[in-house]
């Protein structure tokens, strides 16, 4: 189902209100003076100084080294705007504005699928969640590193659908945002293989193989932003700024897919199910076998708490709480099962699809979002705030893409519920 079937009036109000709804609550927040999370304790002891020392050194900040994990972009943003004599509320208010435009557009991804109803509950789950609410509230890279993300993802989703007359045209604009992406987020490198993925994702929905010519252009794609990340890394002497080497730059994570697919087994599995016939799918055997395979695979890596290795969200602070066995958490693993019969219930419905464009972006989002998993397992710290919103919004997208106006949106209300409480804990009790 495309834009135009659904409605530009409608999609445009589904994004406008989501948007409201979250740049309203950050704004409040940011005059309210709120502190005590984590993204508070991240702005003062990190990008707030960062900000001011670039401000300070311009027109000529130093880049080698500064006190942030992530590329410089956001921080020279906020610098030229500091030093131009922008105060801190400005700086503040303006990061708000980010995360509203990124929850959005989301919604807007959203609603040209699935319609505004289910794009508004969508568009509420997103925008009350801890992991888009903290970095709007406080100054962060989250919200606009992957706004950018966003923004490559949708360059290139016509090339999923089948309705790119110019395929050059969108892999160009992919990889400008991919740059962008990385420019304020190095991780955020995957975005530039989304012209490939979408390639991949139409000949999955056609049952063929791709072409190798359209898969050497998109790999031409991919140039720009690795160049980018090569020089940081050559800048920096590794993949993070040295100061962040040993924390961030230490090795993989291996249980960051075990994390991710715990997260798709909540919100994930939210999405998936306002697809009907989904919960008959998913309570067939053959999900449960998978569910099964997929539980012992993940017990081959530890998945317990330990803090600054596996540390850092609401699920890993409900498994510090719980017992594990052989340092495999009987929380995670578990929950990462029923992500994985969550995943597999999907492709069953999905390969039963007769729509070659919903097939196409279907097979399309949950290839960024294995792309997102993928990134993030290169990082050291597996933190909740970088695998959430991914997971909803590549799920979510999956889901209306198969079956548009006949999606049912009770399972994002319940999900927008969640959103609002894990929120409201976040902040009233400083969490994490």
């Amino acid at each position: 189902m495309t834009a135009t079937d659904i409605g530009r009036r409608e999609i445009l109000m589904a994004a406008l209100l989501a948007g409201a709804l979250h740049g309203a609550l950050a704004v409040a927040g940011v005059f309210a003076g709120l502190e005590g999370t984590y993204a508070h304790s991240d702005q003062v002891a990190y990008h707030a100084p960062t900000i001011a020392k670039m401000a300070s050194e311009m027109p000529s900040p130093v880049l080698s080294d500064y006190q942030s994990a992530t590329a410089p972009g956001f921080h020279l943003v906020m610098s030229a705007l500091s030093s131009l004599g922008a105060d801190a509320s400005v700086l503040r208010a303006l990061n708000a504005l980010f995360g509203a435009a990124l929850v959005a557009f989301a919604t807007a991804l959203v609603a040209a699928r699935g319609g505004g109803r289910a794009a508004l509950a969508f568009g509420a789950a997103l925008a009350l969640s801890p992991y888009t609410l903290n970095p709007s509230i406080w100054l962060a890279t989250d919200n606009l590193a992957t706004l950018f993300v966003l923004g490559a993802f949708a360059a290139a989703l016509p090339l999923a659908a089948g309705r790119a007359p110019r395929a050059a045209v969108a892999g160009a604009a992919a990889s400008i945002l991919a740059v962008a992406a990385v420019g304020v987020r190095q991780i955020m490198a995957y975005a530039a293989a989304f012209p490939g993925a979408a390639i991949v994702a139409r000949a999955c929905a056609e049952r063929r193989m791709p072409s190798v010519a359209s898969l050497a252009g998109a790999a031409l794609a991919l140039v720009p932003a690795l160049l980018l990340v090569a020089f940081f890394a050559w800048l920096w002497g590794g993949l993070v700024p040295p100061s962040f080497q040993q924390y961030h730059g230490s090795g993989g994570n291996p249980a960051t897919p075990v994390y991710a697919l715990a997260l798709v087994g909540i919100w994930g599995l939210a999405a998936f199910l306002g697809i009907p016939g989904y919960l008959r799918e998913l309570l067939t055997p053959r999900v449960a076998l998978v569910a099964l395979l997929a539980g012992a695979a993940c017990c081959l890596v530890p998945s317990n708490y330990v803090v600054h290795v596996r540390f850092g969200g609401v699920l890993w602070t409900i498994a510090s709480k719980l017992p594990s066995i052989a340092e495999r958490s009987l929380f995670l693993v578990p929950l990462a099962a029923l992500g994985a019969a969550a995943l597999a219930a999907y492709l069953r419905l999905w390969s039963r699809s007769h729509d070659a464009a919903a097939r196409g972006v279907g097979a399309y989002a949950l290839f960024a979002l294995l792309g997102s998993i993928a990134a993030q397992t290169a990082n050291s710290q597996c933190f909740e705030r970088y695998l959430q919103p991914p997971v909803l919004v590549f799920t979510a997208i999956a889901a209306m893409a198969l079956v548009g106006r006949s999606y049912r949106a009770w399972p994002l209300v319940a999900a927008a519920a969640l959103s609002a409480a894990l929120s409201a804990m976040n902040i009233l009790r400083g969490g994490a």
